[in-house]
Parts: C-alpha cells; structure tokens; sequence
C-alpha cells in the first residue's frame, strides 16, 4: 500500500518492530489517515456500516471460473515438527497440535508478508487460507491468498498455490509493470481474512471489509510465464504478473469509525464479523484500540444494526489496554487477542495470546510466538490456528534467522 508511506505509521512500525499495520495502497489519503487516530479514542458508539457495494460486473462476461478443488496446487509445504524451530516460537510442548512451514523460497521471501488466516472444508477436504502483501520492488502487485490442503488423507496433502487478487479498478500511468484492461491488482494491506459460506472477508484497513467468492477463481491463460503484466489486453489475453491464478473482489462494504482494520474474523457461532484495530502502545498510549462485532446475515452481508464494541484491558501496557493488536476470535462474552509488541519478552518472544472477557479489568496471557499474526478457529478439531510473519533480517529480534511459519494450539488449553 502506497500509503504505508505516511510517516506516522512508519514510526509506529519502527519503535515496535512488527509489521502488520500498513495502509490502503489507493483508498485514503494522508489526511484520512491521520484522522483515524481521533476516530479510535472516540468513546460514543458511531461506528455505522454502509450498504454492501456489488463491483463484479467487471467478471460478469467473458470469464470462466473455478472452485477451490480445482485449482492446481503446485507448491509443497513441510509438515512434522519442524515449526518449532523458526525464531521466538515459545508455544508450550503440550499445547500444540500442528505445524506448516512453507517452502524455502516462500519461507524467506522478502517481497511478500503472510498476515491473515482462515479455513474451510470442501469436498471432504480441509484447506487453510493465508492472506500476503506485497512489498519493495514487488508493492505493485498488491495482495494475494494462498489456497493449502491440510488434510493428511489427501493425495495432495501439503500442497498450495498462491492466488493474486484483483480488481475493477484500473490504474493510470503505471510505470513497474503493464496495466490492460478489466482488472488490476488490490494494493491493500491484507491484515486479515475471514470465510463465511464460500465468501472471503478481507480486512482493508480504512475502508473495512472486501468480499470475494472462492467460486469465481478465473485461470491465467499465460500460466506462470509473464511477471511485468496484469490485465485483459486487447485480444482477449489475461495476464497476472507470473500468476496462474486469480481471485476478484466481488464487492465491498464501507464501515464508519473504527478504522483501522488490522485483522478480521467469524466469531465462533457464526453471527458476527469481528474486527480489531492495531495500534501500538509505545507509541500510541492515549489510544485506546477496540475489537468490533458486526452481525452478518445468512447472505453474507454485515447489518447496520446491533453492532458490539469492546475495548479489551491489558495491564502489560502503561495505560492498561490491548496494544498491538494483530488478531481476534470471539466465543461466547470472551475474545481472544494475539498481541505483538509487549515491553516484556516471554521465552524469547514480545508477543502475547492474550484472553479478555468482557467487562474484566485484565486479559488472561499466554505464550505465543514471535511475529506472530492473525487466528483462525478450526472448530472441528478444536484448533486455534495463527501464523508468523517474519523473513530472516527482517524483525527487530529474529536476526538472520527464519521466523515465518502456520502452527495450531489446542483451543481448549486457552478457554
């Protein structure tokens, strides 16, 4: 995101060391940017959904599209225990339960971010979702999900395929790479993803809530031989960098006042969207950041009414609330909050799971892992799913060594 420029946010990620709050790429400016500070110390409950906005028209003709099970997965993630071995990850021997460490190009990227997670099921298979940004020399190309199969009885356990994300809106003038017609890629942070009903949630952190259908992944006609093109060009060809695939944003929904929307998630009864807000309390101490509950209706779309406002304590920062946050899951009157930034380290790690039910003067913490992001329940197995974001020589802590890996607790270890 182009706005990831604006100098305040760059303090923020410089004092704290985490990387998860990036701006829109082209949806706000500096001004809106600065002024979400005042929007989160707000006390009155203002935050107000706007009605969902249908941009797929784009998609309605000349496309073909396929489901999650047919996508060709062409890369092959580690599995065993070989999580445990990246940088700061602290989780206690007895509280996990599985572990991903992606390939070696992937696992040391440095143009590309992991930040949000997400899972479902299809056709008897269980696939995780991992949302990414891109960065440096390659922030052009925006965002992208990457589609793993997670179920050891598959034929095709472990393997994954990365999707870039695109939409309607074509850029002028681009001088990295050449923009055609009918899509573009969506330079947004993608702090965090959802799935409800074959729908993903993709938290965009000043506009709220983008929304793609994992029915509608179109295949690149150019595979994965073009990486400086993106678009439909005259003569009917698509092009997507050197994807093979590509996910649409179907729509969006604009919400009000709670920016910004670092992560986003379903709560465990399926009646709410969850968002979180990160700020972080070295340098934001008189912001008091708020987790928000947006009911959603069987069609997917988030309701302007009945909206839940918390403001989780956390008495290991100075003003006594949850900093840094990068994730949220919400069960019953409890959320659970995977912080980053702690002024204390924990077993190597300043990040913290933390447990905050509502009204309560603290958070309960737990251990977790260095860099660690977004969660996800899996509530099957009951799994607590969360991942880590950092490539070597890129935390403040992790040095030249490998943080970047997906892991799930046992849930029940947290309640």
């Amino acid at each position: 995101m182009i706005q990831k420029q604006v100098l305040g946010w760059m303090l923020l990620l410089a004092v704290t060391g985490v990387g998860c709050q990036n701006d829109e790429f082209a949806s706000a400016s500096v001004g809106e940017e600065l002024s979400s500070k005042a929007i989160a110390s707000k006390e009155a409950a203002d935050v107000t959904v706007n009605p969902y906005v249908d941009t797929s028209a784009y998609i309605n003709s000349g496309f073909s599209f396929l489901n999650p099970s047919q996508v060709d997965k062409n890369r092959q993630a580690i599995g065993g225990n070989a999580y445990t071995e990246v940088y700061g990850f602290n989780v206690p021997e007895e509280n996990r339960v599985r572990g991903i460490r992606w390939n070696t190009d992937d696992e040391t990227t440095s143009i590309w971010r992991p930040q949000g997670i997400a899972g479902f099921t299809k056709d008897g298979v269980r696939y995780l979702l991992v949302s990414w940004y891109a960065k440096d020399d390659a922030e052009f190309k925006g965002s992208r999900i990457t589609l793993i199969d997670i179920s050891p009885s598959s034929g095709t356990y472990l393997t994954y395929r990365h999707i870039l994300l695109v939409q309607p809106d074509i850029p002028a003038n681009t001088t990295a790479y050449s923009q055609y017609g009918s899509y573009a890629p969506l330079n947004v942070h993608a702090g965090g993803i959802a799935y409800f009903k074959g729908k993903i949630y993709l938290s965009s952190t000043n506009l709220g809530v983008r929304v793609f259908d994992l029915n509608k992944i179109i295949e690149v006609s150019t595979g994965d031989t073009t990486n400086d093109k993106c678009g439909k060009d005259a003569n009917g060809n698509l092009f997507a960098f050197n994807y093979r695939y590509i996910l649409p944003q179907i729509g969006y929904q604009k919400i009000n006042n709670a920016n910004p929307f670092s992560t986003v998630q379903v709560n465990d009864e399926g009646t709410h969207l969850w968002t979180g807000q990160y700020y972080a309390g070295s340098a934001d101490a008189s912001i008091v950041p708020k987790v928000f509950g947006f009911p959603i209706n069987a069609s997917g779309v988030l309701q302007n009414t009945g909206i839940v406002e918390v403001a989780p304590k956390n008495s290991l920062f100075a003003d006594n609330h949850a900093h840094g946050i990068q994730g949220v899951f919400r069960k019953g009157n409890r959320t659970w909050l995977s912080c980053t930034g702690s002024p204390s380290n924990s077993y190597g790690s300043n990040a913290r799971l933390a447990r905050y039910t509502d009204g309560a003067d603290d958070t309960v913490r737990y251990r977790w892992p260095y860099g660690a992001e977004s969660l996800y329940y899996e509530s099957q197995y009951g799994y607590l799913w969360s991942l880590t974001e950092y490539e070597p020589n890129a935390g403040a802590q992790n040095g030249s060594q490998v943080n970047r890996c997906i892991f799930a607790v046992d849930f029940s270890k947290y309640e």
